[in-house]
C-alpha cells in the first residue's frame, strides 16, 4: 500500500500566527519553541481526537513554517481562544487566605530599626494538490505526498526552507502514512508570537501529543532555556502519558477530577480533565507522546497554597521588663515600710 502525507499550508500575517510543532525556518536562521498549551478532547466510542493547541515562540527568521503530524486528514475549525485560560483556571492550584493573630515581643529599642529595614500510491504523482481552503484567516492548500523527499522538495520551491534533519522527521511519519499539517508563520525577527487557536479533528486508534522534534530543535535547547508545554486531557477517564512505546515521559499531573462543563467546549457528561505541566527545556522528543487509563482513577486536586496573614500585637520585651522592675521595686520598698 502506498503510503501518503497530506500537508496543509497556511499563511498569515505577523499579527496572526499559528501553532507549532516541528519549525521549518529558511537556512541560517532559527526558530525555538518557548511555551506551548494543548487541549486534547478524546471520543473513545469514535476514536476521534480533537487537538488545540497554541504556542510561543522566539528565533530569527523572518518567516517559516510548522509541521504537525497526524495519523489520517484533520478537519478544521475555529475555536475561542479563551479555552486555554477558562483550563488554566480550571485546574489551578488554588490559594487559601489564613489571618492568625501574635505577639510580637520585640523590645522597642530595636522595633524601629527592624521595621526600617524589611524583608528580602503508484501511478500518481508523488505530491498532489487535493484541495483550497480558507479557515479563520488562514489560506490552506491541501497536499498528498507519497515520500518525504518529494514533500521536502516541494517545501523548497513554495518558500520553505528543509534542512536534512526535518526530512528525517517528516520521513518517520511518512513511512508510517501518517497525515503533515503546516502552518506557515510570518513574524518580524527576534520578535515573540502566539498562535491563534485552531481545532484539528481526525481519527486516530490513541489519543496522541506530536512530541517528536528534528535533532536539529534538541540541539539548539539549552538546560537553562524556559520551556513550558502545558496539556489538559478531556476523556473518560484519567490518563497517563509515555514516549512511544514504554518510554518515560517526565511531565507532571498537575490537575485531575470530573467535570461537568467546560466554556466553549462540547464534551460528554462526566468527563475526566487531566492537567499536565512538562517544564524541561530539552525533550526527550525521539517519538511522540501517547495517553493511555491511568491504573491510579482517584481525583488529583493539589493542595491550595496557603497565603498567611500575621496580626502582630507589639508588646516590647523592654517596656514589659520595666513595668516589671518599676513593680517589683515598689514592692519591695512598701514591704520594707511594713517590717520598720
Amino acid at each position: 500500500m502506498a503510503r501518503r502525507a497530506i500537508l496543509l499550508l497556511a499563511v498569515i500575517g505577523a499579527a496572526q500566527p499559528a501553532f507549532p510543532c516541528a519549525p521549518a525556518p529558511h537556512a541560517g536562521e532559527q526558530i525555538n519553541v518557548v511555551e506551548e498549551s494543548a487541549v486534547i478532547v478524546w471520543e473513545p466510542a469514535t476514536k476521534t481526537q480533537h487537538f488545540i493547541r497554541r504556542a510561543t515562540f522566539r528565533g530569527t527568521a523572518k518567516d517559516f513554517g510548522f509541521l504537525v503530524p497526524t495519523p489520517t486528514a484533520p478537519a478544521l475549525a475555529e475555536v475561542d481562544d479563551q479555552i486555554f485560560d477558562v483550563l488554566d483556571t480550571k485546574t489551578a492550584r488554588q490559594t487559601v487566605y489564613k489571618t492568625s493573630r501574635a505577639i510580637d515581643w520585640t523590645p522597642l529599642l530595636l522595633y524601629s530599626r527592624l521595621k526600617s529595614e524589611g524583608t528580602a500510491t503508484a501511478g500518481r504523482p508523488p505530491v498532489e494538490v487535493l484541495d483550497t481552503k480558507k479557515i479563520a484567516g488562514y489560506e490552506a492548500v491541501v497536499l498528498d505526498a507519497t515520500d518525504a523527499m518529494a514533500l521536502s522538495r516541494w517545501l523548497d520551491e513554495h518558500g520553505y526552507a528543509t534542512t536534512p534533519d526535518l526530512a528525517e522527521w517528516l520521513d518517520a511519519y511518512v513511512k508510517q502514512g501518517w497525515k503533515i499539517t503546516a502552518f506557515k508563520i510570518d513574524k518580524s525577527a527576534d520578535a515573540a508570537a502566539r498562535t491563534s487557536a485552531v481545532k484539528m479533528s481526525f481519527q486516530t486508534e490513541r489519543p496522541f501529543f506530536p512530541y517528536r522534534e528534528p535533532a536539529s530543535q534538541r540541539a539548539n535547547a539549552k538546560y537553562d532555556d524556559v520551556r513550558v508545554l502545558r496539556i489538559w486531557f478531556l476523556g473518560p477517564e484519567r490518563v497517563k502519558g509515555t514516549i512511544g512505546a514504554d518510554t518515560f515521559w517526565p511531565g507532571v499531573l498537575m490537575w485531575s477530577d470530573r467535570v461537568d462543563s467546560v466554556a466553549g467546549l462540547t464534551i460528554p457528561a462526566d468527563t475526566r480533565l487531566t492537567a499536565f505541566n512538562d517544564v524541561n527545556s530539552i525533550r526527550p522528543g525521539t517519538d511522540d507522546l501517547f495517553f493511555t487509563r491511568d491504573a491510579d482513577q482517584s481525583p488529583y486536586i493539589p493542595p491550595p497554597y496557603v497565603n498567611e496573614t500575621v496580626k502582630r500585637t507589639p508588646v516590647p520585651l523592654d517596656v514589659v521588663a520595666l513595668g516589671l522592675l518599676i513593680v517589683s521595686v515598689f514592692g519591695l520598698r512598701r514591704q520594707s515600710r511594713r517590717l520598720h
